[in-house]
């Protein structure tokens, strides 16, 4: 009897560009049956994970690492662990790797492990694009990679740059990439049945690209100026504070701070705020409410080059509502 394998959607693309999104739109139309999500998070303290919509049995988050090296073994167990615990049966896997990830270790992963092999196959690769953002991404060699490898590429946010500059840019992203299929939208809303179920994973594509992908050990080092910062703190913020804190940082830091991510606990607010941004782009809005029975806990991550984690992690607690009770900052790198 020959068993059904599992497809396996990989979601890149680089920090900000609109990752945890898409998955989300992807899950709220139920597209494909039964979905289990893999998100995996470059910093120690998650956020995207409680930004997922999936059914938390459905759901593991991978911290602390990219996939495409330090937690790279997270993620073969992860998968196995996802298939084996589930109590309904996944018709489908989507991964959604860190801003960060090259894509061809996490490849090589599903293309040589013996066991996956046997129980999942690669259905495509889809690769995100900040159309806002991607001059100043593109000389960072992982963007690249990440635009290399992929099968789909989705050219987000393209309400942001004039009409007359989107073909120019998709010229540029195809001399990386001649032979992706291309979509472009805003706020990632990818219709689900033109990206799920849809075979556009090439080995020989793959295979042209990195000849050695099946043999070789693929490790991948990260640029060792770009580090991650983390903050944590259950007193509530002071929403005004926080707003004139965060617009004076990008307006001072916004070329090093790639991005910033967090859930807050704004004082006198009934629901948890989700906040992005990507160099000098902000977004916040408010999300679901704190449930009676969940601390409401503030936490907030930094992704950039050369940060100061002690001066940021300072200037995020003196957003404390109760500026005389902040905590002492520690930093998670």
């Amino acid at each position: 009897m020959v068993t059904k394998k599992i497809p396996v959607t990989v979601i890149s693309g680089y920090l900000g560009a609109g990752k945890t999104t898409l998955v989300n739109h992807l899950l709220a139309y139920k597209a494909g049956g039964e979905i289990g999500v893999i998100v995996n998070e470059f910093g120690e303290v998650g956020i995207d994970g409680d930004l997922i919509v999936a059914d938390e049995e459905a759901l593991i988050e991978i911290r602390n690492g990219c996939i495409c090296c330090t937690v790279r073994t997270d993620l073969v167990t992860g998968v196995k662990f996802l298939l084996e615990r589930s109590h309904r049966q996944l018709d489908r896997l989507i991964v959604e790797t860190s801003g960060l990830a090259d894509p061809a270790p996490v490849l090589q992963t599903f293309l040589t492990d013996t066991d996956l092999l046997t129980r999942v196959e690669l259905e495509s690769v889809v690769t995100l694009v900040d159309a806002a953002n991607f001059q100043r991404q593109i000389g960072d060699g992982v963007a690249r990679e990440q635009i290399a490898f992929a099968d789909l590429i989705v050219l987000n946010k393209v309400d942001l740059l004039d009409l007359d500059d989107i073909a120019p840019l998709e010229r540029d992203l195809r001399t990386l990439n001649p032979v992706a299929t291309f979509v472009r939208t805003v706020h990632s809303e990818v219709t689900a049945d033109s990206l799920l179920g849809v075979h556009r994973f090439s080995l020989p594509n793959l295979l042209a690209i990195e000849p050695g992908i099946l043999q070789d050990a693929h490790d991948h080092e990260h640029d060792n100026s770009i580090t991650s910062c983390a903050v944590k703190t259950g007193d509530p913020l002071d929403p005004d504070r926080f707003n004139r804190w965060v617009n004076q940082l990008v307006q001072q830091q916004g070329q090093q701070l790639m991005r910033m991510k967090g859930v807050l606990n704004f004082h006198g607010e009934a629901r948890q705020f989700y906040f992005h941004s990507v160099h000098m782009l902000l977004d916040a809005k408010p999300g679901r409410p704190w449930p009676s029975d969940e601390a409401r806990q503030s936490r907030f991550v930094f992704i950039g080059r050369h940060l100061d984690g002690n001066a940021l992690q300072s200037g995020f607690l003196d957003c404390v509502r109760d500026v005389s009770r902040r905590p002492v900052a520690h930093p998670v790198v």
